[in-house]
Formats: structure tokens, C-alpha cells, sequence
């Protein structure tokens, strides 16, 4: 349970500036750019700390780590509250980012320490279940909470929650037991070395770190001001709505596609061929929503959220190709990836858009289709790379995680 608290979290503050950010950018004089650069922080920040809490995972095991890192998020929600200027903002921000990288990451470390091999996926998808509650209380709820109570008052309230979660995670210290506690820095950074020359990781990282690297960057950020500025959306709980319509669709991926993927190979069809569905399904939905944004949008949005979540079955893949005592290294790894692609496209989008000028009203709309055009057509170009790599490698396909 504090696992999966904490997971819960983190998704919240990883979203919550979707509905905050256009009241951070009008108290702090942010533009586009700014704003992305500020929300992306925290991807920068959890980013490069995924490689030396991978490490910390597996030499010192997913209790203590949790609650040193829930610790880190809660001072840094505290000095998000009280900033009164842009570099405390994303100095907190950065805080965040670091101390929430350990979330779900030592939460499936400890699935695999106390859950056997046959609850695993149970108790993984109901984890990232609570993950997307969180999420979806970044929406509507929050909105209504910001409205009554201020952003600042809402940050600080996460804050006290994850000390909270904190001493949960440390209260199952004695349950725990490092699979790598023995390993020497050599032995460990060698580890991380293993992974990164391996070509299946590569074949299931690139990918994902593409499409939930664009899915991240909307989802916790473009997704509010797309429907304002593109959709035509003018009331801020219909556009709550919407992300919360996403983030449904993420928690329902969390909660279907491992099991989709291993009914379908229960019939002869390898999680690679269900990772490029997964993927076809999310470009589809990404087609859908800029030819037709105010057409079914809570659904199309659900649908991207969906397929791009459904590709964390890539996890599961990579989990069976490596050793036990790599597996902290190997989630982080991915982590890694994903997520400095998400802070790369999340800045990057706020930078194109403000290159057109800004009305009264929002960003100007063919700024959105300059920055997500050649998103598209790059998962476009990875989707047809990845179908190519695995006929030329037909080992590829072979490694059914």
C-alpha cells in the first residue's frame, strides 16, 4: 500500500500543473516557453536520477529508498508552495522530480520481492491503478480544490501526504532484502553497462520512450491549453474533464493491458507484436485529435492515453531478458529514456508554440500543429523501424517476457 500511495503521488504531481500552469503563468509572467520549461523540470530531474536510484534499489533495497526519495518530494512540494519567484518554482519542481522517479519504479521491486511470479502482474496493475487515481484527481477535483483553496495550499497538502507515505515505506524496512547488497560500484555500474549494449532493450526502448515521451509532455501540461486554444474549450472544469478522461484512459491500461498481453500470448502472439499494437493504436488517436480536436475529444484522448500506458508491457518484456538483480537497473534504464525524452518534447513543444504570437485568449493555434506534426510522423518513422528490426532479428519476437 505506501508503494502504491507514493506511486499515486507522484502522478499527481506530475500532472497537477495541467490545471495549475495557467495560474503559475499568469502570477509569475510566464510564457509558453517558460511554462514547459518549468513543468518539464520535473522530467529532467527525475530523469537523471533514475540510473543512481537504480542502483540505490538494488544495493539498498525499495523500503528505505521510497521513503529517503518521498522525503525529497515533500521538501521539494514545500518550497514549490512558498516560491515567489520562477527559480524557487523550478528548483522545487526539480525536487519533485527526484524524489518521485523511485515511485513506481521500487513499488514493482517490491512486487517482485513479496508477490510470486503468478500475482505479479495482479498486484502490479493494481499499483498503477492507484497511480491513475492519481491522475485523474490532477483534473476536475483539483480544479475545484485550487478554486477554493490556491494552488499553494493544494502543493502543501501533497507535501504532508508524502511524509506521511514516507514513514509507511519505512515501517517495511525489515521486510526487505537487497538482492544486489553484495555487489561492489564496479559490479553495479557494470550491470547498468550490460543493459545498455543489449539490442532488444533498444528495441523496446526507443519506442516507448517516443510515444510516452510525447504522451507525458501533453498529459501533464498541453493537454489544458490544446483544448483551450485548438478545441475551443472556454470552461476550465470541461477541460478538467477532459484530462480526467485521459487519465481514465491511462488507469484502464493499467489495468487491462497486461492482462491483453498475456491472454494473447497464452495464443501464440508475442508482447512485441501486442507493444506495436499498442502503438499503432496511440498514433491512430493522435491523428484523430488534431484532424477532428473538438470531435469526441474525451474519448480520443482516453484512447492516446490508453495505447501509449498499454506500451508499458515493454517492462514485463525486458524484465524475463535480464538477471533478477538487475531489475532495478533495467525499469530505471527505461525510465531513463522515457522521461528525458519527455522533458526534451515538453520544453520543446512550449518553444515552437511561442515562436507564433500569443493572443488575449491563449497561444496561437497553428503553433500546437507545428510542435505535434513532426511528433506524429516520428512515431510514424520508429513504428516502421521497430516492424522492420524485428523481422530482421527474428530472436526479437522470440522474447515473449
Amino acid at each position: 500500500m505506501p508503494f502504491a500511495l507514493s506511486y499515486g503521488g507522484s502522478y499527481f504531481f506530475r500532472n497537477v500543473n495541467g490545471v495549475a500552469g495557467p495560474l503559475l503563468a499568469q502570477e509569475f509572467g510566464l510564457g509558453a516557453g517558460g511554462l514547459g520549461f518549468l513543468t518539464s523540470a520535473y522530467f529532467l530531474a527525475f530523469s537523471l536520477a533514475q540510473i543512481p536510484l537504480g542502483i540505490a534499489l538494488d544495493r539498498f533495497g525499495h523500503s528505505v529508498v521510497n521513503a529517503v526519495m518521498l522525503t525529497t518530494v515533500a521538501l521539494g512540494a514545500t518550497l514549490f508552495a512558498c516560491a515567489d519567484s520562477v527559480a524557487m518554482l523550478v528548483a522545487g519542481r526539480c525536487l519533485i522530480g527526484v524524489g518521485a522517479g523511485a515511485a513506481l519504479m521500487s513499488a514493482m521491486s517490491a512486487v517482485h520481492a513479496w508477490a510470486g511470479k503468478e500475482r505479479a502482474a495482479t498486484y502490479t496493475g493494481l499499483v498503477m491503478m492507484l497511480g491513475g487515481v492519481g491522475a485523474m484527481l490532477a483534473g476536475s477535483p483539483t480544479q475545484w480544490l485550487i478554486d477554493r483553496l490556491g494552488w499553494r495550499s493544494v502543493i502543501l497538502m501533497l507535501a504532508a501526504f508524502s511524509c506521511v507515505v514516507a514513514c509507511m515505506a519505512l515501517a517495511t524496512a525489515r521486510h526487505t532484502r537487497p538482492l544486489a547488497a553484495g555487489q561492489t560500484m564496479r559490479e553495479l555500474f557494470a550491470g547498468v553497462a550490460a543493459i545498455y549494449v543489449d539490442r532488444q532493450f533498444w528495441r523496446v526502448c526507443v519506442p516507448m520512450m517516443v510515444v510516452l515521451g510525447t504522451m507525458l509532455a501533453f498529459q501533464s501540461l498541453w493537454t489544458a491549453t490544446w483544448m483551450r486554444d485548438v478545441a475551443g474549450y472556454t470552461d476550465r472544469f470541461a477541460i478538467g474533464n477532459v484530462l480526467v478522461a485521459g487519465n481514465f484512459g491511462m488507469t484502464l491500461a493499467f489495468l487491462s493491458a497486461g492482462w491483453i498481453a498475456d491472454r494473447l500470448r497464452e495464443r501464440g502472439i508475442a508482447h512485441m507484436t501486442t507493444l506495436k499494437g499498442f502503438m499503432l493504436l496511440t498514433i491512430a488517436a493522435q491523428a484523430w485529435l488534431m484532424a477532428l480536436p473538438a470531435t469526441w475529444p474525451h474519448f480520443a484522448w482516453g484512447v492516446f492515453c490508453y495505447g501509449a500506458n498499454g506500451m508499458l508491457i515493454g517492462y514485463t518484456l525486458l524484465a524475463t531478458r535480464f538477471p533478477p538483480e538487475l531489475t532495478g537497473r533495467v525499469n530505471t534504464s527505461v525510465n531513463l529514456m522515457a522521461f528525458s525524452c519527455a522533458f526534451v518534447l515538453q520544453w520543446g513543444i512550449g518553444l515552437v508554440v511561442n515562436l507564433w504570437p500569443a493572443t488575449a485568449a491563449g497561444y496561437a493555434r497553428s503553433g500546437y500543429y507545428a510542435a505535434w506534426i513532426p511528433l506524429l510522423a516520428l512515431q510514424v518513422a520508429v513504428f516502421l523501424w521497430l516492424v522492420w528490426s524485428v523481422r530482421a532479428g527474428p530472436a526479437a519476437e522470440g522474447a515473449r517476457g
